[in-house]
């Protein structure tokens, strides 16, 4: 991630209420640029459903909370990106 990652990220807006939240290091034709949808919540906040890393749903009470909870999410998938651990095991029994 870079010094600030909030800076890699870019709303861009749909609506009045609504927006689209991107990744600005990936190309604006890709699908992968868009992170999450939002929405402003009738009670105030906002409303936050996860595109990128999986399907989920989040509140946040602030536009900057939801930016850093964004840059939160985006770390959470990087770190399940990489090759998984091989598991030890131990061999058949029919060698022992």
């Amino acid at each position: 991630m870079s010094a600030d990652p909030v800076h890699q990220l870019s709303l861009q807006p749909l609506s009045s209420s609504t927006w689209r939240l991107c990744d600005t290091r990936v190309a604006s034709s890709d699908a992968a640029s868009v992170l999450a949808y939002i929405e402003a919540a009738d009670g105030g906040g906002f409303d936050v459903t996860w595109v990128y890393g999986g399907a989920g749903t989040a509140w946040f009470p602030t536009m900057d909370e939801l930016l850093i909870g964004a840059v939160h999410h985006l770390v959470a998938c990087a770190s399940r990106r990489g090759k998984p651990k091989p598991i030890a095991h131990r061999p058949p029994l029919a060698a022992l």
